[in-house]
């Protein structure tokens, strides 16, 4: 027969009162925060624990005058980078209370210099950048353009395109408009030709298959006259921004013509820098137009060209050998308004 064991009452009584949970112990929440660098703002992420999964109430601060917190409360934060001609460092300090216990953390940002870059919205750094912009007003908002605005890219674009080739040229759209179609309606690409080649332009259409084959020429010193579906174009992230089109386009076949006049590499990624005449009064604060200096992706045009018209009219000032370019009797054309 075994013997049963007798266990004191007291040992029995240490050991469930281990095991039960002391209601009386509060455990120190942990605060804890991570930043990011978002162009034009930097972005504060909340990453706070209490191990007792209490609610908890935060408290954010900063030691310099150069940054205003959105907010002192908020579970998560953010502040507008500051207009910089050098870096400089703050400190962001957060503090965790779950109503017994506080817990604070703080850590450095180095504020980076507020560039241009920055400032449009492109990216952090550019590494490569080319314009062939010219220092006379050459831009043209096709809302200004008479009777047949609303379908008047065509015509806006091209005279553009034969005012950046020569300063005197005192044409405008209406003049374009009234040559080709003057009733009214969609230019198409070949009406664009015709137009440069009327004035003697020097240009060249060639395959739009890639972004290199407009890059090279824009290094040569040209610019180009494209026809693409807009609706392809990323819309605008932020009102204040020069990136992305900033219209609505709301299903395919948005044909438009564009001026591609430079580009930008930045962050590894190339914008190229156009002149869209669909401005249509639209300003940023500065009270400048629009579709002055613009930056559409180059993802997004190449999609947008091949999906419309997969080329490119070439327009520069200087002459091209008769090899250059295609015979566009040989291709489709396309339109656009």
């Amino acid at each position: 027969m075994k013997h049963l064991r007798i266990v004191p009452v007291l040992t029995i009584f240490f050991i469930l009162f281990s095991c039960a949970k002391d209601e009386s112990v509060n455990n120190t929440p942990v605060a804890d925060f991570t930043y990011t660098d978002k162009v034009d703002e930097f972005k504060l992420t909340n990453k706070s624990t209490d191990p007792d999964e209490d609610p908890l109430t935060y408290t954010w601060s900063c030691n310099s005058d150069l940054i205003r917190l959105t907010s002192t409360t908020q579970e998560n934060n953010s502040f507008k980078l500051p207009e910089l001609t050098e870096s400089a460092d703050i400190t962001i300090q957060l503090t965790a209370n779950d109503g017994l216990e506080e817990n604070t953390i703080s850590k450095n940002i180095t504020l980076p210099v507020f560039t241009e870059s920055r400032v449009i919205g492109l990216g952090h750094e550019i590494q490569l950048e080319k314009s062939n912009n010219v220092n006379y007003d050459w831009y043209i908002d096709q809302m200004n353009t008479g009777t047949h605005a609303n379908s008047n890219c065509g015509p806006s674009s091209v005279t553009m395109a034969i005012k950046w080739t020569d300063e005197t040229f005192n044409k405008t759209t209406a003049d374009a408009r009234n040559t080709c179609r003057p009733e009214g309606g969609w230019w198409y690409t070949n009406d664009i030709v015709k137009y440069l080649n009327d004035y003697n332009i020097y240009n060249k259409t060639i395959d739009f298959t890639n972004t290199n084959v407009v890059v090279n020429e824009i290094d040569n010193g040209n610019i180009a006259i494209i026809c693409l579906d807009m609706f392809y174009i990323t819309y605008q992230k932020k009102n204040s921004w020069h990136v992305d089109k900033f219209y609505q386009t709301s299903n395919t076949g948005w044909g438009h013509f564009i001026i591609i006049k430079g580009y930008k590499q930045v962050d590894g990624n190339i914008f190229f820098e156009v002149y869209d005449p669909n401005s249509y009064g639209n300003k940023y604060n500065d009270l400048t137009l629009k579709g002055i200096d613009r930056y559409y992706r180059n993802n997004d045009i190449i999609t947008a060209t091949k999906d419309w018209w997969p080329y490119a009219i070439i327009v520069s000032r200087n002459s091209f050998s008769k090899s250059e370019g295609i015979d566009i009797r040989t291709i489709k054309h396309n339109y656009g308004f």
